[in-house]
């Protein structure tokens, strides 16, 4: 799909976003125009396709490359969207699903995952993401939340909502692992049996139909559902393309023609990394993806060794393991030569230790947040090598970026503010919560609850948050839905929530809690809060106290004083051991 596009020649050192400027000039394929979405002048991609079913077709166009390996499984391009058509037809045809039905996948990552979302978008659905790692409490919470009577998931995950199947309230498709036959529960292979491979169901898009919906957690203690239409998420896959062109001008992509790139996948397609710059970008310019079953570095560089991987994108613990491993030396790992990542910040330090351990490779950080579909800023290359504390510039060319104080004006340079994002790649609204929308998204731009600044280049700085969330290897906890949780344990009187710093993840959840029974002790309250909630939202470090926490005088409790007092006294503690 890109090979035939004839590129011009720039120098080097040329900043990428100077590059990609010149992919979307005027008389290019990818030229860029202005328009109207919800009363807002956005830019978009004049040529893009109107709606995913068509992009789809785009993927198809590299045929027989290998797309999607996983263990013992191997799919090319042609294979995987030939599935999803036939999925697209049974869920059509054999579950009635209706142009708008919300479906939900529950599910690890399987290459059934991104087969089961091409086919529900395709089939006019909208495809809504579940956490994997949610307990049955907050899975069926969501799917109560945004009305799916469907979901295609494994078994795991269908076992968590039993209840929902036997009552008739949820029908499930089940993919890859083995079940017991039951009323309401379908076989995912099966479902395809019989349909014709390339052929969609017909169904009428429009570009501003919703295809997906992921949740995001928010300082209000619930998940909030973040829908996005068709011309949001093909603006994100357009946008990563320009940026692998950009990368080939500037020479740090692999010159060969028939070389075919290939990216390690450990992180979730559930997140919006995952599913978009990960999953669907691959898709998009022929790269492989090597799907492993769960994080463990030994077993990546033995996937690197064994199918010649050239990228990676994940949380930057995990590009911090690849360079900090001994293991690292029992394996060949030379074709390795991008490390990206994202969703949590990355220590500068990570960032030579990278460029040393692999001298060839282009360590590159990205910043973007659900609501935004992962865009945001970047940086990559020399720039981040030369500014690691930055996330980069607006990337172009949808992106506008702007350090915004209370009232949402603009700052000037260097000053500190709320880091807000206008784009037509956002979603424009929260499901069904016009509060939350009314709050976040002013004139066009959201505000992400990060406080930065942006130096005289445009490259931008995060210092802090506004919002309670805790940011633990690139998943966002609610600090407030873990205080929610541990306060509903009898015995337990007060408590707060609050964020620990760690080398290796970047935050992990501490959290003080008022016990004054001594019976009641941290495994006990463990063990009670993990039985609803995900083991990732967990406390870390459980501190129990019996006196009440402090006040200030408004007669809140002093969050910011408690936070600071036992930030200190877990880095003290760090320092004794």
């Amino acid at each position: 799909m890109l090979d035939d596009l004839v590129l011009p020649e720039v120098d080097p050192s040329t900043p990428i976003d100077e590059v990609i400027k010149m992919i979307t000039s005027p008389g290019t394929p990818f030229v860029t125009e202005k328009t109207v979405i919800n009363g807002v002048e956005q830019t978009v991609f004049s040529n893009q396709p109107q709606n995913l079913r068509d992009l789809f077709m785009m993927f198809a166009a590299h045929g027989d490359k290998e797309f999607m390996v996983y263990k013992d499984t191997r799919l090319t391009f042609a294979q995987t969207i030939a599935k999803a058509s036939q999925f697209a037809q049974a869920l059509k045809d054999d579950f009635g699903v209706q142009k708008g039905d919300r479906v939900a996948i529950a599910m690890r990552n399987y290459p059934e995952w991104p087969i089961a979302f091409m086919g529900i978008v395709a089939a006019g659905g909208v495809a809504v993401l579940m956490n994997a790692w949610w307990k049955s409490d907050e899975l069926s919470w969501a799917l109560d939340n945004c009305g799916a009577e469907l979901m295609v998931s494994d078994a795991p995950r269908a076992a968590l909502v039993t209840d929902k199947i036997k009552d008739g309230s949820l029908r499930a498709i089940i993919a890859r692992d083995s079940f017991d036959a039951q009323n309401g529960v379908s076989d995912f292979d099966a479902a395809c049996e019989g349909k014709k491979p390339m052929v969609w169901p017909e169904v009428p898009f429009d570009k501003s139909d919703v295809a997906m919906m992921l949740y995001t957690s928010g300082s209000t203690g619930f998940p909030k559902g973040a829908p996005s239409t068709h011309q949001a998420v093909i603006g994100v896959i357009f946008t990563w393309i320009t940026i692998a062109l950009s990368m080939k001008m500037l020479g740090r992509t692999n010159p060969d023609p028939d070389h075919q790139p290939v990216m390690m996948v450990a992180v979730p397609f559930f997140h919006v990394t995952g599913l978009l710059p990960v999953t669907l970008v691959s898709a998009a310019i022929g790269r492989k993806i090597v799907i492993l079953h769960k994080w463990d570095v030994e077993d990546a560089f033995r996937h690197i060794e064994a199918e010649g991987v050239t990228s990676f994108t994940g949380v930057p613990t995990m590009s911090y393991e690849l360079a900090a491993s001994p293991l690292r030396e029992n394996y060949d790992v030379s074709t390795l030569a991008d490390l990206g990542g994202g969703g949590a910040a990355r220590p500068p330090e990570h960032v030579a230790l990278i460029k040393k351990t692999y001298p060839n490779s282009n360590p590159g950080i990205g910043y973007g947040l659900t609501e935004t579909n992962a865009m945001g800023a970047m940086l990559a290359g020399p720039e981040y090598e030369q500014r690691p504390n930055s996330v980069g510039r607006a990337t172009p060319p949808l992106i506008e970026l702007q350090i915004a104080d209370g009232a949402g004006n603009n700052l000037p340079t260097g000053e500190r503010g709320e880091i807000c994002i206008k784009s037509s790649m956002n979603i424009t609204e929260y499901w069904n919560n016009p509060e939350a929308t009314e709050r976040a998204f002013v004139n066009g731009w959201f505000r992400t609850g990060d406080v930065g600044y942006m130096d005289e280049e445009g490259y931008v700085y995060i210092v802090d948050r506004l919002k309670d969330i805790i940011i633990r290897g690139g998943e966002n906890i609610s600090s407030l839905e873990v205080e929610a949780v541990l306060h509903g344990i009898n015995g337990v009187n007060d408590v707060m929530v609050f964020s620990l710093p760690d080398e290796v993840l970047g935050e992990i959840v501490g959290a003080v809690v008022v016990v004054p029974d001594d019976d009641l002790t941290n495994e006990k309250i463990l063990a009670i809060a993990g039985s609803q909630l995900a083991k990732f939202k967990l406390p870390t470090k459980l501190w129990r106290v019996k006196e009440p926490l402090p006040l200030i005088a408004s007669g809140k409790i002093d969050r910011k004083g408690i936070k600071t007092h036992y930030q200190d006294l877990y880095r003290s503690e760090l320092e004794e051991e």
